[in-house]
This record gives structure tokens, C-alpha cells and sequence, in this order.
């Protein structure tokens, strides 16, 4: 296999439907009219690295410039996926390997990668690869839409 890595924030149709085959694959519940939403709607600096085997899409990353008050400027890759047709064969190494060269031509020293802590396997792969395990964090999360529709709002602490 000769993989090909493209740098884009729009996908072709036929990659683009490619695409959310990995997405959907990964059991993410999303449709293609969503996808082209959140894709449109994404920040002008993201890019979408899609990893081409001929004209199928093998893998993708999302990149990302993360800004914060408590962090330098960091590169990040905010989603990978490997068709599981292709894994194992370097797909994942091509991606991660064009996300570095992507965040250093642009300037930033560092890339941040982000897994869940059920998923060893990637974890496993990121080691290989290089990278350290930086931090362990929760993320807590609250269906705002819920709390709507029960109209019942968090309540401010009151002062005693």
C-alpha cells in the first residue's frame, strides 16, 4: 500500500462519504447532512488529514490549534480513525507522523493526543510512538437540552 496524506478542511464527496463510514464505524451516531454541518462549522485553522490508499480513505485526523490561559499554544489531534480494513498496517503512524510535520511547519512546539482510559490499545500506540502520558483528568458533563426542557437551572450558591 502507498499511502498518500492530504491536507484539507473540505472533503471531496466520495472521501468525505468515506469518512463518515470510519466515523459511524468508530460508533459515533452521526449523518452525512451532520457532518457536513460540523465540518462547516469547524475553526478556520482545523485541518482534516485523510490518509488515501488510491482513492480510499484509510485513516483521518483532525487537527487543531488549542489556545488556553493556563497552556502555551499547542497543536493537537482531536480524533483519529483507522478503517478497521486498514489497521495495523501503518495507517495511524503515516497520520500522526504528517499531524507533527503539520504543527511544526505551523509553528507550535508541542502536539497533544487526548484518549479515552478504557482505550490500552492506543495508549499502547502513542507510547510506541514517542509520547508520554502528560496528565489524567476527568471530563464532567452536563445535558444542558435536559435541564431545559425540565426547566430547572442550576441554582447559584447563595452567600450566608
Amino acid at each position: 500500500m502507498k499511502l498518500q496524506i492530504i491536507r484539507t478542511r473540505h472533503p471531496p464527496g466520495p472521501h468525505l462519504a468515506q469518512l463518515l463510514g470510519m466515523v459511524q464505524e468508530a460508533g459515533i451516531r452521526l449523518g452525512m447532512d451532520e457532518l457536513r454541518g460540523r465540518l462547516a462549522s469547524l475553526p478556520k485553522e482545523d485541518r482534516l488529514l485523510l490518509g488515501l490508499d488510491g482513492e480510499r480513505v484509510a485513516g483521518a485526523a483532525h487537527l487543531r490549534v488549542s489556545r488556553d490561559l493556563t497552556t502555551e499554544e499547542t497543536a493537537e489531534v482531536v480524533a483519529i480513525f483507522v478503517s478497521k480494513a486498514y489497521r495495523r498496517q501503518g495507517v495511524g503512524r503515516h497520520l500522526i507522523a504528517a499531524a507533527e510535520t503539520w504543527a511544526l511547519e505551523s509553528g507550535r512546539a508541542r502536539l497533544l493526543l487526548r484518549t479515552d482510559v478504557i482505550r490500552t490499545d492506543a495508549h499502547a500506540f502513542f507510547t510506541a510512538l514517542g509520547y508520554e502520558k502528560a496528565a489524567t483528568t476527568l471530563e464532567f458533563i452536563r445535558d444542558l437540552e435536559a435541564v431545559r426542557k425540565a426547566d430547572r437551572p442550576t441554582q447559584p450558591m447563595r452567600d450566608t
